[in-house]
């Protein structure tokens, strides 16, 4: 096995702010100068709509192979199948080797109620009461066959978080796949890492000998003020804030993954325009650190004695 290369990126929603299409376009620049063997985007792209063509050709005409997961605001108000062929994926799960490495890409926009699983679409999470995000029964069978059917190390890719616990961010059945990901860990395999976006922050855990790194934001945190406590002292204290605080720079993030299994993530160094959260108090936001940067890291692979 080699070393592999790529270059990652997540949540540009791209109809919410004025600059989404150089923020692409400097990602894309990236990936060429460092010479990546793959990019990735972890959902919460943009809508599957024809103005939006431009942008999706920016992404998929990238020289090296290319890949896509669909997050939740993806389908805001269109339907899973609807942006499973726009983006151009044969499915909302799949799996690819590259260079001695099996990836894995999840899709835990389901909800589960009444005993039945639904894909959400155009909001429809706030019409029932159950669990979301909900990664179904087929799917988890499916990433059981892949692990134990292969010998090579896996990582994995999601949306949400298979490790965060705060309130509704992270997927709602984690815990069941953590508990897959251990057992076939004891019997011999090697799943190094689990990672995903829509937290819009930057941070890394470790579970047993797994990483859980979440990616931050190509664009910006969400704060939504009206949540706060404090919302009305914040509004009249700093009048121009909005709930969207766009980042200085297109964050993404250079991971390696070397022959020793070592993940090597070279990040970038942010702020926020206009504003530093911490100075209305802010610290941390959805069970995360607020923060406009990418980390670099060394996670070092354990493996079990």
């Amino acid at each position: 096995m080699g070393n592999v290369k790529f270059a990652i990126m997540t949540d540009l929603h791209y109809e919410h702010i004025p600059d989404g299409f150089q923020r692409l376009e400097n990602f894309i620049k990236r990936a060429r100068q460092e010479e990546v063997d793959f990019i990735i985007q972890l959902g919460d792209f943009c809508y599957p709509v024809e103005s939006n063509n431009k942008l999706l050709s920016l992404f998929n005409n990238y020289e090296k192979p290319h890949y896509h997961l669909i997050g939740n605001h993806d389908t805001d108000r269109y339907s899973k199948k609807e942006m499973i062929k726009w983006l151009g994926m044969e499915n909302d799960y799949y799996s690819f080797d590259c260079n001695g490495i099996r990836f894995l890409v999840i899709d835990a926009n389901y909800i589960k109620y009444d005993g039945k699983v639904e894909p959400y679409k155009k909001r429809n999470h706030k019409a029932f009461s159950g669990d979301y995000p909900f990664i179904p029964e087929e799917e988890i069978l499916w990433m059981k066959n892949e692990i134990s059917g292969s010998d090579l190390p896996i990582v994995i890719f999601s949306h949400q978080s298979l490790e965060n616990a705060f309130q509704n961010r992270g997927i709602s059945n984690r815990t069941k796949v953590q508990d897959l990901i251990h057992n076939e860990t004891l019997n011999g395999k090697k799943i190094l890492a689990c990672i995903n976006g829509h937290d819009h922050t930057d941070s890394v855990e470790k579970i047993n000998k797994t990483y859980y790194y979440t990616v931050n934001s190509i664009a910006y945190k969400w704060l939504g003020f009206e949540s706060l406590p404090a919302f009305y002292e914040i509004r009249m204290r700093h009048p121009q804030l909005k709930d969207i605080i766009l980042n200085e720079a297109a964050l993404s993030a250079i991971i390696t993954i070397n022959e020793n299994n070592n993940i090597e993530i070279r990040g970038m160094r942010g702020r926020y325009k206009d504003f530093l959260p911490e100075d209305v108090g802010i610290a941390m936001w959805d069970g995360r650190r607020v923060t406009a940067d990418i980390q670099s890291r060394k996670l070092v692979f354990e493996s079990i004695p």
